[in-house]
């Protein structure tokens, strides 16, 4: 169960950042049509600069969640995740205060994002760590001089 719940973390990661990369870079292309899917179409140079502008944090979310996933750090991965979900709440808000009814893709991106976070954040706690040099008692009572002194092995000084 918990190999299928890692390779499902995996994989709805990597298809979460290519389906950012795919509509981000679409928009990027050609941001008249994909404003207009977005909820809020943009008709001018002005509009269609600022819905650029809007899609590069999606690639920046991308790179760094790439970066993370390849290089299996999988808690940066979860932290920016779980903060990416408060980004379809954000987009739901703006087009509701502005009295546009939000598309169906915002709910479910919310939706997907949650769940691969939980997941990853599932990985994070089932990964064994290494405990720190002075946590857990690491140090015997051989490491402790008659001074009260702490002594590390690894270094020739004493720490107090």
């Amino acid at each position: 169960m918990k190999r299928s719940l890692d390779i499902a973390a995996i994989a709805l990661t990597s298809l979460l950042l290519l389906g950012f990369a795919v509509l981000s870079l679409r928009g990027l292309i050609d941001p008249q049509p994909a404003s207009a899917r977005f909820g809020m179409p943009v008709s001018d140079a002005a509009g269609a600069m600022f819905y650029r502008v809007y899609l590069s944090r999606n690639l920046v979310i991308v790179a760094s969640g790439a970066i993370f996933l390849l290089s299996r750090q999988w808690t940066p991965l979860a932290i920016l995740l779980t903060i990416a979900a408060v980004l379809p709440v954000f987009d739901m808000s703006v087009l509701s205060l502005n009295g546009v009814t939000a598309p169906a893709f915002h709910p479910v991106a919310l939706a997907l994002i949650a769940i691969t976070a939980a997941l990853l954040w599932r990985r994070v706690a089932a990964t064994p760590r290494e405990k720190p040099l002075f946590a857990g008692g690491m140090l015997g009572p051989r490491d402790v001089d008659q001074g009260g002194l702490e002594l590390c092995q690894h270094h020739s000084r004493h720490e107090i």
